[in-house]
């Protein structure tokens, strides 16, 4: 598997995982269920940890396609700023998710304050990353990038 591919393959990860943990926070937080929090927080810094890994991925995959004739700097370096800013906000949230952990150690009553905020920093964090994964998109298909005309024979 070249890098451009195991980064392709990985990077999917962390836009579904906060999709899909946002979604599931919530409705643990609605039920007032404290196993459903703690599983969706535990994900969130599961989610955090491979955002970490795309970011990662994402060097070696831009230096495997950088000679390529379609390949465009700037497209790619829009898209790299975006992942940086992204994957630091999905860190953030992932250590908010830890506090949230940490305050309900030990069978300890579940206050909803630390998941709530976790919850708010999750859903920003899945939009940056819905948003980088956009971006990626533009690399190869140029047919989705802004203020592209296709046309028709």
């Amino acid at each position: 598997m070249n890098p451009a591919t195991f980064h392709l393959a990985l990077n999917h990860l962390p836009v579904v995982g906060a999709a899909f943990t946002l979604a599931l926070l919530s409705w643990g937080l609605a039920r007032r269920s404290k196993d459903l929090v703690q599983v969706a927080l535990w994900i969130t810094v599961f989610v955090a940890i491979a955002s970490y890994v795309a970011v990662a991925t994402g060097e070696r995959a831009e230096e495997f396609v950088e000679e390529a004739t379609w390949f465009d700097e700037d497209v790619v370096h829009d898209h790299e700023e975006l992942g940086e800013l992204a994957f630091k906000v999905m860190l953030a949230t992932g250590l908010l998710a830890l506090i949230a952990l940490w305050g309900m150690r030990g069978g300890r009553e579940m206050k909803p304050l630390w998941p709530a905020i976790t919850l708010a920093a999750l859903l920003i964090s899945t939009g940056l990353l819905g948003w980088t994964a956009a971006k990626g998109g533009e690399i190869r298909h140029v047919e989705i990038r802004p203020g592209v005309e296709i046309l028709g024979d």
